[in-house]
Parts: C-alpha cells; structure tokens; sequence
C-alpha cells in the first residue's frame, strides 16, 4: 500500500475512528486499524467489538494494499506533526512493515497483516437506509425501522441526556439513553434515579417508525454529540431482534451494539400536576447556586431553597468544617413559603442544559419528597429535567 494525504485531513479521520479503538485489549489486533487502499480512496476501520466505526477519505493513491496499523503510535506522531504540510504512507505487502515519510523524516513501525482482524458482519452486510432526504417526506416511511437527522437534532438529543446517564453497572438499562420512536416524535431519556431528562425531537410528517423503543450506551451517546453532518439511523436485526444500531454520516459509518435491556417505566415518575411553579432568571440562579455550593457539605452537597414573596433564599451549610452561605434573588412566585433541598450538583447540571438561547427557567414543585420539575417554559414539552430532592437535615 502507498499512498499521500494531507496530514490535517487525514488527523480528521483518525479522530473519528479512535473512539472505537480500545487502548489496552486481550485481543492485540483490536489496537491497530484496518485500513485499506482502493484507488484514491483510504477506508479506515477501528472496533472494540461493541463499536465499530468506518471512514473514508480521499487521498493520492499510488499503489492498492490493505494492512492493520499500530492506531496508539500512527495518531502520537500524526499530533507530534502539529497538521503540517502533506506525509507519504507505505507499507510491504510481504512483511508489513509501515513507514511515514514527512518533511522532517522518516518513521516505521511493524503493522499486521489484514486478514488477522475480526470478521465484522454488522459493517458489512448491512446497507444504509434508502431514504432521500429531498424526496423522503413523500414517502412511506413509518412501517421503515429508519429515521433521518439532522446534525442540530441528533446532537441535542444526544447533549441534552448523556449527562444524566447512570454508571451503576448493576442496572444496565439505566447506562444508556432510550429512545422511543413513536411515528411523529421521538424522546431520548436517560436516568440514574437521582434525576431525569427527556428530550423530544417532532416532525410535521410521521417520518419516524411507529412504535419502537431502543437503548443506546452512553459511549454512543458521547460519539453523536460529535457528528459533523446530518444522519441516517438504522437497525440491525438477528432472528427479529434488534442487535446493532447503525448510523450513517457524512463518510462515516458508526454501528453499536444496542442495550437489551428494559427500560424503567420512567413515566410513572413525572408529576402530572403541581402545588406550585417558580419563574427565575437562569444565570442569576445559576450563579448564585455556584456561590453557595462553595459552602457546603462535601458529603451531602446540601443546598435548601426557600420560596416567599417573590424571592428565593438559597443556603448551604457545612457544620463540620462551620461555613455557611446564603444568598437571596427575586423570582416569580407569590404561593406559601415553601422549603426544599437538592443536591446542588444535578440542580447545577440541570440548569447548565436547559436550552441556551433562554435565560428563564420554570421549576415546578408537588412535595418535599417528590421530584421537581425544571422547563425552559412552562408549556414546553421539547425539554424536561426532573430533580429528586434531598432530605433536609
């Protein structure tokens, strides 16, 4: 194999093929790419069985080839490069040793022979969904298990619940984010028990597939915060069970083993209705929650908020170490005075990912034991963040 490229389109493609890369694996073959050469066109290939991801670029090609290269070692010297310039790649057929050669010199390094790397069926024989994205709205879509996004919506989806994923490995459901395809709209939920978020993505059209509901992990969650184009999803289906969940963008192609797990019947928890709403500057609350925090427990991270005439009181409190903060800021609200508690952290997190192009948030309360509510507007169902409180001591 031997080809030339442009070393800062070629860091691109090994920025979103790495991910899939394991650092440390009992399989060694699994720490190198696979990466073949046809013509000028360079396709990459990184797995760790649970993810794999595919790319492709343009390159000058001088000479078809395939081998499995060293990723750890290619991407050190590709960022020790700083972007700079153009580099030759080569690689013996016989013996598969790779050299680099740059404006500053030469590099080897030992790669493997292809035909070593791990059969990959999801990749290969899968297709990308035959949706055309100018024609798609005159179609029957909704009996498809497809859907279209575009780069805005997939990535909010995406940033607005992986923050709220669960690490508790004894509750696997709860270590991804669901996604509920219900024809005209589409929710992404996650939770760790502590807090809630759903994030809603709708269509005019009913572009979506009608009733199906997919888990998928938080590493894949992290990679769609990340995409630079509008996507295709699609499933991968083995005996009629969904197995692999595949994504089409730009000249990438990300496949994912999906959770299979059942989700918690997380409805049951959002309140229906509620005793009071208070309306507060974002910023103003969010910065004074920053201010208190410094104050309190480092074990409980405590902060109380009390409601009254228009004005919240925000406290925090460390009796070990005897600091105290409070801090008081109008808002809207003009029912009974009313107490709680939350760790400031989700409450924090919460605000933080409230939409930004609005600076007021509506927090909606039932009991001291039961969860809270926050919107970015009080009939808005694009965006819901749902906070357990705290006992107060």
């Amino acid at each position: 194999m031997r080809f030339s490229a442009n070393l800062s389109d070629f860091n691109k493609i090994l920025q979103k093929t790495l991910p899939a890369m394991p650092r440390k694996s009992t399989i060694p073959v699994l720490e190198h790419l696979n990466f073949s050469l046809t013509g000028n066109r360079l396709r990459v290939i990184a797995t760790d069985q649970d993810i794999t991801i595919m790319s492709m670029m343009n390159v000058d090609g001088m000479e078809d080839g395939n081998v499995l290269v060293p990723g750890k070692r290619l991407n050190d010297i590709v960022r020790a490069l700083e972007n700079k310039g153009t580099f030759e790649f080569n690689s013996d057929e016989e013996n598969y040793e790779i050299k680099i050669i740059t404006s500053f010199g030469q590099y080897g390094m030992k790669g493997l022979n292809p035909e070593e790397y791990l059969d990959l069926p999801e990749l290969f024989q899968s297709e990308k969904p035959s949706l055309d994205t100018e024609t798609k709205d005159e179609k029957d879509t909704t009996s498809s298990k497809s859907a279209f996004f575009t780069k805005d919506e997939i990535i909010r989806l995406a940033d607005k619940t992986y923050f709220a994923v669960s690490t508790d490995e004894f509750r696997p459901a709860m270590t991804g984010v669901l996604f509920q395809f219900r024809e005209t709209y589409v929710n992404a939920v996650s939770t760790d028990s502590f807090r809630l978020v759903k994030a809603v993505c709708k269509s005019d059209k009913p572009n979506y597939p009608i009733e199906l509901n997919v888990i998928l992990p938080s590493r894949t969650i992290d990679l769609l915060r990340k995409v630079d184009n509008d996507l295709f999803m699609s499933f991968i289906e083995n005996q009629k069970k969904i197995t692999h969940a595949r994504f089409d963008f730009g000249e990438t192609i990300l496949i994912t083993r999906v959770i299979d797990e059942k989700f918690p019947p997380y409805e049951a928890v959002i309140p229906t209705d509620y005793r009071m709403t208070v309306k507060v500057n974002k910023s103003e609350f969010l910065s004074s929650i920053r201010r208190v925090s410094i104050f309190t427990s480092s074990i409980s991270n405590q902060i109380k908020l009390e409601l009254e005439n228009n004005e919240i009181s925000i406290t925090g409190e460390d009796e070990d170490s005897g600091s105290k903060a409070i801090e008081k800021i109008s808002c809207n609200y003009d029912k009974e005075k009313y107490l709680i508690g939350f760790n400031f952290k989700y409450l924090e997190d919460a605000l933080h990912n409230i939409d930004d192009d609005n600076d007021e948030v509506v927090i909606s309360f039932t009991e001291q034991n039961r969860p809270a509510v926050i919107k970015a507007k009080e009939d808005s169902d694009d965006l819901l963040m749902l906070i357990m409180p705290v006992r107060l001591n």
